[in-house]
Parts: structure tokens; sequence; C-alpha cells
């Protein structure tokens, strides 16, 4: 496989690394701190019109005594009721004008006063700018409810770890959380941001996209790269995955790179990655995407030709819709040259297929983890332990639990449960390993990071917080 060759003429990039979740575009950057001021909305009086009816003239006629005419009646016995001075007829008249009058200024209160209250609210609340994509409605302040996981890490020729967790915020941003063990500090930083200004950008990730990530390092100690991919609507039909790449992670960490794939995918195809070292010691390796073709076939790419529309490695009836996938590295002799892939078999399985080199995958290469019903599971992870000769692979379920198999270099095991030793939240919404043991998950709008214990993999010990 030829080595990565996908890189795009300098830019200039921000570095300005945020502490809090910022936006996917322009415009929520420059608002997204500020504070709206409301402004105050004023009650007009309703007017009201009520007839005068003590005004309401009498009939007067002609060449009538008056006052007579009063003693007569009253003589005569049939003088007639009056009410507030008024005759019968006329105060009932009154009266009914009077009900309604009222009855009509106390319902334009009420409303008046539940229209000021609702403008008021939208005053006091944070707008959103025109163009942009409104936050995603739910309680999730720090990460997206339906955000995807991914994770990836490297060791510097000093012996530093660093690692990189991606996510989307409720912006669709994608977010990397940063890990340098020399400082032992963790830093946000927005990609979707830095490639707003990008002749390469911007990115549009779909909601809620699968993401993958994986870093590259070699032998001779000059390449530290960082990859991510994501799906993205192409304009047509369909989706397409595009990646993100950092070619300099020691000494340029800011300067991200874009590049769209043409490659169609199975609308919310979810997607694994893994870096395959080179056989020899003259040349890096490549970097490797699984995803699942619109056709339903299991296919990858491979970074000597993202164009290349390759044969599928597993066929469409044999897995599930949305597959979850998992893809890691393994030995392939004395090298890593082999390629381990997961993914969700029909009716209800984990399923391995192999790399075996020179293109050829096996694609009926035994079952992984059985009883892994496809409408009950979420997604994959999986790592490397003990210096590549083993693995862990687990699958997550509907109901935010976990369970695995482990590879023992001869033979898989079940891990039907996992401990999560000091852990905090475990309710997990998505999941991602990194090749050195480490895992992470999404619980409670929060980012866990724990180990894996390679003697027992079945226990997980919590590490830290990893965002926000």
């Amino acid at each position: 496989m030829a080595s990565v060759g996908i890189h795009h003429g300098p830019e200039t990039y921000s570095t300005l690394e945020v502490r809090d979740v910022e936006t996917s575009r322009l415009q929520y950057l420059e608002d997204s701190n500020k504070e709206a001021v409301p402004h105050p909305e004023s009650q007009y009086p309703q007017p009201v019109f009520i007839p005068n009816a003590w005004d309401s003239p009498g009939t007067k006629a002609s060449g009538t005594d008056k006052e007579a005419a009063v003693a007569q009646e009253y003589n005569d016995g049939n003088a007639k009721r009056r009410i507030c001075g008024l005759s019968p007829g006329v105060f009932k008249i009154v009266l009914v004008v009077a009900i309604i009058v009222i009855i009509g200024a106390i319902a334009g209160g009420v409303a008046g006063g539940l229209s000021s209250r609702n403008r008021g609210s939208d005053a006091n609340s944070t707008p959103t700018p025109g163009p942009n994509p409104e936050p995603e409605r739910s309680e999730n302040v720090n990460v997206l409810s339906s955000s995807k996981l991914a994770a990836s890490n490297f060791t510097d020729p000093q012996g530093n770890i660093h690692r990189h967790v991606f996510f989307q915020d409720p912006y669709n941003s994608i977010i990397t959380r940063q890990w340098d063990s020399e400082n032992k500090t963790w830093t946000t930083m927005n990609i979707s941001r830095l490639l707003t200004t990008s002749t390469t950008g911007p990115i549009h990730p779909l909601p809620g996209t699968s993401l993958t990530s994986v870093s590259a390092d070699d032998r001779w100690g000059s390449l530290y790269e960082m990859h991510v991919a994501f799906l993205e609507a192409s304009t047509d039909s369909g989706h397409t995955f595009s990646w993100l790449h950092a070619s300099n992670q020691l000494g340029n960490p800011n300067f991200w790179t874009y590049s769209p794939s043409s490659l169609r995918t199975w609308n919310n195809s979810q997607l694994a990655a893994a870096w395959q070292r080179c056989p020899k010691d003259d040349c890096v390796g490549s970097y490797i995407v699984a995803y699942q073709g619109p056709e339903g076939s299991i296919k990858t790419a491979n970074a000597s030709n993202w164009r290349n529309n390759t044969e599928p490695v597993i066929r469409a009836n044999s897995v599930s819709s949305v597959a979850s996938l998992a893809l890691v590295p393994s030995l392939f002799g004395s090298y890593v040259h082999g390629l381990t892939l997961a993914s969700q078999k029909r009716p209800n399985s984990m399923g391995k297929t192999t790399f075996i080199g020179d293109w050829n995958w096996k694609e009926d290469d035994g079952t992984i983890l059985g009883d892994v019903e496809p409408s009950e599971t979420r997604q994959f992870a999986a790592t490397t332990m003990n210096n590549w000769t083993e693995a862990l692979f687990v699958a997550l379920s509907t109901d935010g639990g976990l369970r695995g198999a482990r590879w023992d270099g001869e033979t898989y095991n079940a891990v039907p449960d996992i401990n999560f030793v000091d852990g905090e939240s475990t309710n997990f919404s998505a999941i991602a390993m990194t090749t050195d043991a480490t895992f992470y998950g999404i619980s409670d709008d929060q980012i866990w990071e724990y180990t894996v214990d390679t003697a027992d993999p079945s226990t997980f010990r919590f590490a830290s917080k990893v965002y926000p």
C-alpha cells in the first residue's frame, strides 16, 4: 500500500485554543460569548369604549305637560317601575353591554400579559444568527446528544504521550481535546472554527456523524500525523465521507487540512480507521478507513487513492444495515502490518475479517463475539494490548452497557461483564478506544477516560474527566 500523500499548501490558521464550546460558523463565534441584553417591554393600556347609558336621550312628546302627565300616572296607580332611573328594558340592554365590555377587557389583558412575557423571554434568550443551524434541542450544553466519539494517540521521541479525543458540540462543530503527558493538561480545539477561513474548508459534518481517528508515526521518529474521518451530505443524494489531516502534530498542532471524498456511503454509515505499518524499514505505511458502501457491502479506502472505488471486503448480504465496525492493526509476521476488522454480521454476531497482505482480505475468518443483536447494538470499538500480541473488542448496547471479547493470541474469550472501577457515570451513548488500551465514553453530557487492565480486560479503571 502506498503511503499517505494528502497534503495542501501552507495556510494561515488561528492557533487560538478555546475553553468553552465554540460554534462551527463565524457568526456564532463572534456572538457566542456575548450577553444578550433584553429590551424592556411596555405594557400598553387597552382602550375600552364603554357607552354612557345614563346619557341616553329620552323621548319628548310634543304639546304635552310633563308634570301633569306624571301626576296623572301616579294618580291612576299605573306608574311604571324604574331601575337606577332607567326603565327595565333600557337597564337590561345597558347591563348586557357592560358585561360584554368587561369580559373583553379581561381577555385582552390576559393576552397582552402573555405576549409581553413571551417577548421578554425572547429578549433574554441568546439569539441564533440567521444562516447558521440552531443548536440541538436538548438539555446538553457541552456535547451533542447524538455525538459519536473517536480517539487516537502517539508517543513522541521524548516519550511523551499525546492523545486526541474527537466529538461534536451542540452546534455540530468537530471539537478535539488534546492531552499532553509532559504538561499533564487537556486543551480544547474547535477544528470546524479553524477551517472556516481555510481554502480547503469550511466543513459541514452531519449531526451525529460517525467519527473515526488514527495517528501515524514511524520508526524514524519524524512522522507524527493525526487523521479524523466523518460523514458529509453529498451535493446530490446520499452521503460521502471526508477527512481532516494534521501532518505536523509536534511542530504545528493547529494546522489542519480538509479533504472531501467522492466515495459514497450507506446513509449514516459507521466508520473505522487504522494505521497499517509498513512491512519494511524504508516506508511509513498507510491510513485505512473502513465504511459501508451505498449498496450495503463493507469497503476500505486507502491513502494511496481515496477516490478508488475498491472491491467489497464483506458482502452486503453478510452484514446488517448501519453495521457497527472496528478496525485495529495486528501482527503479520514480525511487523504490525496486518489488520483485523470487526463488523456486525447477520444475524447476530461480531464477525472477524483479516487482512493478510497484498490487498487480500479473508472475509469469513471466524466470530469474535456471539449473541450481538444488530437492533440492540450501537457501535463497536477495539484496542491492542501487550505489544500488539493481544486485542480487546467491545460492543456498546443500546441500553448503555458494554461487553467484549479478548484475543489472547490464539483464541477469542468472551468478556461478558466489564467492571468500571471508581467510575463516574457509565451509561454511555458513544465510545472509542486508542491502540494503547485506553477507553473513552460519552455519558451525561460529559466525556470520561478509563484505562484497560491488560492483565484482566474485564476491569476498566477510571482515569479522568476529559470534557468539559
